[in-house]
């Protein structure tokens, strides 16, 4: 991220209050059968793109947040205040990830793909209309985050 942090976050999230973030687009329903976006990603030739150290840390927190949380998501039993807090926890290693940010460009790019669609899901969450749904957003966004970068020890969440 070579530009200033707080705005390209301001950025990002008006591009997604506005349905124009490239990279997300409607694919096949995720199997809990809620029809959420899922991403489209790609690879580095054929490779898992590499991050830092910042960008692990702050994708195992967010994964812990979710993993913690996983059974009341599957349920449908998230309720409002819980879906507050996980937004609130998500949104705090968002922001560490986006200020200490120092990858490449081109990884750069495909990070801000898994970064839009979570930040799609804490904004499902912070509504309280459909908690549910942006709870899966999220993990959709873990699970293809892992499927593309390259992260010691990662391990997807059903």
């Amino acid at each position: 991220m070579q530009y200033r942090k707080p705005l390209a976050t301001l950025a990002l999230s008006v591009a997604l209050a506005v349905g124009t973030v490239p990279g997300l687009a409607a694919a096949q329903a995720h199997d809990h059968g809620n029809g959420a976006a899922t991403i489209e990603l790609t690879l580095n030739e054929g490779a898992r793109w590499q991050g830092d150290e910042n960008m692990h840390k702050g994708m195992d927190a967010i994964r812990a947040t979710m993993a913690a949380n996983l059974d009341a998501i599957h349920d449908d039993t998230l309720t409002a205040d819980a879906a507050k807090e996980i937004a609130a926890e998500v949104q705090a290693q968002v922001d560490f990830m986006v200020e200490t940010c120092v990858l490449a460009p081109e990884v750069d790019e495909q990070f801000h793909l898994v970064l839009g669609q979570v930040l799609e899901g804490i904004s499902e969450l912070e509504s309280g209309d459909a908690p549910r749904d942006g709870a899966v957003k999220i993990v959709e966004a873990l699970n293809a985050y892992g499927e593309h970068f390259e992260h010691p020890g990662w391990e997807p969440l059903a």
